[in-house]
């Protein structure tokens, strides 16, 4: 069967259809389902970062009690399921250790950002200052590592690959601020290490952890590398078009911060010269009207760039999906293939993950 889903963002309507699937749900009604894991996830967030410094434990758990979707901690169980019999108990540890990882990055990204609100709520840079909010970022990270240790040097070496990945990807990113000449393959080089490689991180730790077969390691490692770049491109198209006060956090910080996304990459290639020379004047700071977040969200559109970025992640989650072919048993597979959807559904439901 194929479903056909439409995303519409005025004044474009994105379709796609994945094989097999006869329904979707959007992210809270297929969350709803996995709710007792999400539970026990937040449980075991909570326990890890318990000190008896408790002023760091408050900044602490004020950070986790922000919520999130917890999509990391679910794409680890999920895939220590479709990998062995074992009770996904037994991986709640590995899977709350790549979210401390998680939100520690976010802790940092915000400072980076001088952002003053994520998830509606104040940052903890923010409300604790930047000072205290490195502080438990350093926490977060190292109360992770102790819980991937309990799982063997091996996996310890994947989550602290994927963590390392992310750093890289940073510092790509920062080196090529206000690049107007960035490519495609280095934007990909970014993504890539900014996102894929800890998806991929959470993937294949949970297969070393249920002793899988190396081809159920390497399908499901690369199922979640393609996620996560189909994930990064979404989260790029909306900051442009996303709604604030369902996303939790500010729109067009990108666009603030002359970070060069996909959308932009293809919109200074291939927009008219009139909007090309209006593009690189908002870009550069020197377009002075009060509507340049409006004028570059229509020429991205009209450009067709917004669309064309949608294309891309859409490839990579049938990339994605592919390499779920010949593994684990089928409401495994069904899982893992809603939670690929979603990456990509999020344009409709206009959240993050």
């Amino acid at each position: 069967m194929r479903i056909e889903i439409y995303y519409t963002i005025p004044p474009h309507t994105f379709s796609w259809g994945l094989p097999g699937r006869s329904e979707m749900k959007n992210f809270y009604e297929w969350q709803y389902g996995l709710r007792d894991k999400i539970n026990e996830v937040n449980f075991r967030l909570l326990e890890s970062i318990k000190t008896d410094q408790s002023y760091l434990f408050d900044m602490a758990k004020y950070t986790i009690d922000a919520g999130g979707k917890r999509f990391r901690p679910l794409l680890t169980i999920l895939s220590y399921e479709i990998s062995c019999n074992e009770s996904y108990k037994k991986i709640l540890d590995l899977a709350a250790g790549y979210e401390l990882i998680h939100t520690a990055s976010l802790i940092h990204d915000d400072i980076i950002d001088k952002s003053k609100y994520r998830r509606g709520r104040e940052t903890l840079s923010s409300r604790d200052g930047i000072d205290n909010a490195i502080v438990v970022g350093d926490y977060l990270f190292a109360k992770a590592y102790e819980l991937g240790s309990r799982y063997g040097k091996e996996v310890s070496k994947v989550m602290a690959d994927g963590s390392s990945h992310l750093a890289e990807g940073q510092i790509i990113e920062s080196l090529n601020i206000g690049n107007l000449s960035l490519d495609i393959e280095t934007y990909n080089n970014i993504i890539k290490n900014k996102t894929a490689y800890f998806f991929s991180a959470c993937a294949e730790g949970a297969t070393i952890a249920a002793m899988a077969s190396p081809d159920v390691r390497k399908k499901l490692s690369a199922f979640a590398y393609n996620m996560g770049m189909a994930f990064q491109i979404t989260d790029d198209i909306l900051d442009i078009v996303g709604n604030e006060k369902e996303m939790g956090k500010p729109t067009m910080v990108d666009l603030n911060h002359d970070v060069i996304t996909l959308p932009i990459i293809h919109a200074l290639t291939n927009a008219s010269e009139g909007n090309k020379k209006i593009l690189i004047t908002i870009l550069t700071g020197k377009y002075k009207e009060d509507d340049y977040k409006s004028k570059f969200r229509h020429i991205l559109f009209k450009t067709g760039s917004l669309e064309y970025a949608f294309k891309v992640a859409k490839d990579y989650i049938l990339k994605s999906v592919d390499n779920l072919n010949g593994i684990g048993r089928s409401d495994d597979l069904g899982l893992l293939m809603d939670l690929a959807l979603i990456v990509v559904d999020r344009i409709n439901e206009s959240g993050v993950i």
